[in-house]
């Protein structure tokens, strides 16, 4: 994955391919470990992409005096 320039979405895509291919299909086992790895390095591209997307993120709201604010976007737990 590294290796080649892709997309979050092109690597969600290749992902869910590769579980449809897993979940569905009689194939070798060697095939079976090779499309494991190629999802792992995928979930873990998606999982960096979003990590860094969320740093960069930033909220503007309005504070009690109407002023603008920027605050950090931070991911609540059960999102």
């Amino acid at each position: 994955v590294a290796k080649k320039k892709i997309t979050f979405e092109q690597a969600i895509q290749r992902l869910e391919e590769v579980v449809e291919i897993l979940e569905t299909e009689e194939i070798s086992l060697e095939k079976s470990v090779d499309l494991y790895k190629e999802g792992m390095e995928l979930a873990e591209f998606c999982k960096t992409k979003i990590a860094k997307i969320e740093t960069e993120v930033v909220l503007l709201q309005k504070n009690i005096s109407g002023e603008i604010e920027q605050t950090h976007f931070e991911v609540m737990e059960g999102e």
